[in-house]
């Protein structure tokens, strides 16, 4: 059984701090196999590591996009996507590109894209984030239920913004084929489920602050 992060962030992100081989070693350490590195809106953070990548973990080429309606885990693109689309165009043009896209953070108030925009684009997508390192227990289990009630698999990140904190949550892939396509087929076979624990309350509350501090400092714009 493979346990991955699927949603993490490194210093190519504008809020986060740490290198992605930060990132390796500390996952490592946690006694992850992968992770999705997913830096907002920029696939440059893989590009660095790319040819560093040690043999007995995964690294998958991701971004987190901030489309016009929240954000979007586009997961296996090599390239960057347009910020500021719809989060339908955006979709497709993940599809396109040969990616998966994954909803995050469903509720989140300031980039969860919400249920409304979820049933526009059900059809295109096989999995959720249900399991958000960042979210309290009951926003993860709600967004687990409406997994269920959209018969969706599940994927689960720890949405850390920084390596101390990278794999709290995790995806469970039931396969320990350490290959991107291995995993991409269960994800859209939606048989990947997430699990994990909240991270403590002081990064969480600390996150807070600084997303609220830079969402006025952009003139109360999304990232």
């Amino acid at each position: 059984m493979l346990k991955l992060d699927m949603h993490v962030h490194s210093c190519f992100s504008n809020d986060g701090v740490g290198t992605p081989q930060d990132l390796i070693k500390a996952l490592q350490k946690r006694g992850l196999q992968g992770m999705a590195l997913t830096d907002h809106n920029t696939i440059k953070g893989y590009r660095t590591i790319q040819t560093m990548i040690p043999s007995d973990f995964l690294v998958i080429p991701s971004v987190e996009i901030s489309t016009a309606d929240g954000h979007l885990l586009a997961i296996n693109v090599t390239e960057d996507i347009p910020a500021g689309l719809s989060v339908e165009e955006t979709v497709e043009r993940v599809i396109d590109a040969g990616g998966e896209p994954i909803v995050p953070h469903l509720f989140r108030l300031l980039s969860g894209i919400k249920k409304e925009k979820l049933k526009a684009i059900r059809p295109r997508v096989s999995a959720i984030e249900v399991f958000n390192g960042c979210s309290v227990p009951n926003t993860n289990l709600k967004i687990a239920k409406v997994a269920h009630a959209f018969n969706l698999g599940g994927t689960g990140g720890s949405d850390s913004h920084d390596p101390a904190f990278a794999g709290y949550a995790y995806t469970v892939v039931d396969s320990t084929d350490l290959r991107i396509e291995t995993v991409l087929s269960e994800m859209k076979k939606k048989k990947t489920w997430g699990e994990g624990v909240t991270m403590p309350l002081i990064y969480r509350r600390d996150r807070m602050v600084l997303s609220i501090r830079q969402y006025i400092s952009r003139g109360f714009k999304r990232i």
